[in-house]
């Protein structure tokens, strides 16, 4: 018998079929898994940011907040400090009154095709039971700012977001204690569900 070194033509092709099913097998599997975290990842990491923000408003003595904007369709919220002693305002900001002392946060990074606001086909109920939601997906003021002053106080908000599926996720802070809270909602479901932070 005589020995050959190396794979034939048919047994690689066996193999490379073996593992393309494979792929397709586990392939949506994970984009699954990565449904189901995003939105916690997602208000993960703005209480991250925003809790940044208080502490960096306390250190500083001024104010500092979270702006957030969309760019050609994708959202992305940035840390700004107060330059001018008059709150952040966002025509500070484009000005540059108002500084960033922080990177673009892009919202689709860290939860694929997520965007700030309600789907107005949804009915989705007001977390805090006064009927359904607006469509607009803020509630942060005249500004759009989720800032905080160097007391350590909040500019009451909430935030929204839908991921263009099933799924929303809201941040909402408390003005006088600063204190941070996540909550998701799924379409069918008649109550929104705490988000452990």
């Amino acid at each position: 018998m005589r020995r050959t070194d190396g794979f034939s033509v048919m047994e690689l092709l066996v193999v490379l079929a073996t593992l393309g099913i494979l792929l397709a097998i586990t392939i949506p599997n994970l984009l699954v898994v990565r449904r189901q975290t995003d939105m916690p990842r997602l208000a993960r990491q703005i209480a991250r940011d925003t809790q940044l923000c208080r502490q960096e408003a306390l250190v500083s003595l001024r104010n500092v907040g979270l702006v957030f904007y969309e760019i050609g369709g994708k959202w992305a919220y940035r840390m700004v400090e107060d330059g001018n002693y008059n709150g952040i305002l966002r025509q500070d900001f484009l000005a540059g009154r108002d500084r960033a002392i922080g990177p673009n946060v892009w919202v689709e990074f860290l939860s694929a095709g997520t965007r700030v606001g309600v789907p107005p086909s949804w009915e989705v109920p007001d977390p805090g039971g006064a009927g359904v939601l607006r469509s607009d997906g803020y509630r942060l003021g005249n500004s759009n700012i989720m800032s905080f002053s160097k007391f350590g106080h909040a500019t009451p908000c909430s935030i929204y977001f839908n991921d263009g599926r099933e799924r929303m996720l809201v941040i909402r802070i408390n003005g006088h204690t600063g204190r941070i809270r996540a909550l998701e909602w799924r379409r069918g479901w008649r109550a929104w569900k705490e988000i452990k932070l």
